[in-house]
């Protein structure tokens, strides 16, 4: 029993583990709503999606019906400020024409030092975009966005801890 615990234990520890390991270089992934695949998201990328959404709610409980899904745009701050995803995904919907920063994921929760390369990506009114965790995104006008930030359940204590 003492061993069989142990082993579970262990095999959650390189788990957690494994969401501080990101990819060592930066790949915008690009789709629609009908070529997205769930493997690009084991990518650790993040993903545009071009389609024009409508029914975002319907479209991300179907997509992840087994995971925790938080709506954060009540969460809002009033200053300008860079924030990291502490979510497995974060899906971000343009509710109109739109431009979010973002730079890659460390396990550190500083933002990005001026000298650092950011990305800026122009989101089209409906359209979507899908952050990994740990990634930093900068959004000048949060009423310009609806975002939901989706967990798995180790990733909800993750987060909460770290």
């Amino acid at each position: 029993m003492k061993f069989n615990l142990f082993l579970v234990l262990i095999i959650l520890l390189i788990y957690i583990i494994c969401y501080f390991i990101f990819p060592s270089y930066v790949l915008i992934l690009e789709t629609t709503i009908t070529d997205f695949n769930f493997s690009q998201l084991n990518a650790r990328q993040p993903i545009i999606i071009t389609d024009y959404i409508k029914e975002t709610e319907l479209l991300i409980q179907s997509w992840f019906k087994y995971n925790i899904i938080s709506y954060l745009n009540s969460i809002e701050t009033e200053e300008e400020q860079w924030e990291y995803n502490k979510h497995k995904f974060l899906f971000i919907k343009a509710l109109e024409d739109t431009e979010v920063i973002i730079f890659k994921a460390s396990i550190y929760k500083t933002p990005p030092h001026e000298d650092e390369q950011i990305i800026a990506i122009k989101l089209k009114a409906n359209q979507s975009l899908i952050l990994p965790y740990r990634w930093k995104y900068f959004i000048k006008t949060k009423k310009e966005v609806e975002i939901w930030g989706i967990n798995d359940y180790i990733t909800f204590f993750v987060g909460l801890v770290f």
